[in-house]
């Protein structure tokens, strides 16, 4: 990520004029946490700022982090091919959180603010939390599987579905 996450951040801060909590109660994969879990979280995780074009996750690559777009879009390119384009509030890269490869590129479309999660740090919080995050992950993966199957689905010939 480039350098001035805070400065960034401090001008999303003054012209939007919300709280930390408030920014993430405002994020569905939040929904569902206390504002005391949600602060734990914020302590947990590091802010991040990737300028238009930058390369956010590369495939292949092993790292421990997910994310969270807190403002902005990316778009997941395999290929070469746009996959998928995702936008303020969605996660991405929940696979780094088990130490897997990357399966594919990660690449801001604009300006975007992202909370990032490292496995460690995760590690750290109470166990209650821990359970529930992973939860929150879970069902935005089977959320992001079911959408594939549909898509892959429709997309058969009619004599085979």
């Amino acid at each position: 990520m480039t350098t001035g996450p805070l400065v960034f951040y401090r001008t999303f801060m003054k012209t939007t004029n919300p709280s930390l909590l408030d920014v993430l109660e405002g994020i569905d994969f939040f929904q569902g946490f206390f504002r005391e879990e949600l602060a734990e979280l914020l302590d947990a995780g590091e802010w991040s700022r990737a300028d238009s074009g930058q390369r956010i996750i590369t495939e292949g690559e092993i790292d421990l982090y997910m994310y969270v777009l807190v403002q902005g879009d990316v778009e997941v390119v395999l290929n070469e091919k746009i996959m998928a384009v995702l936008s303020s509030g969605d996660t991405f890269g929940e696979i780094g959180l088990m130490g897997g490869r990357r399966t594919a590129h990660v690449v801001a479309r604009n300006e975007c603010l992202l909370l990032a999660f490292n496995a460690e740090r995760l590690n750290q919080l109470p166990l209650p939390l821990q359970i529930k995050f992973l939860k929150k992950i879970l069902f935005t993966l089977f959320a992001r599987l079911q959408k594939v199957n549909r898509r892959t689905w429709w997309d058969l010939p009619t004599q085979w579905r």
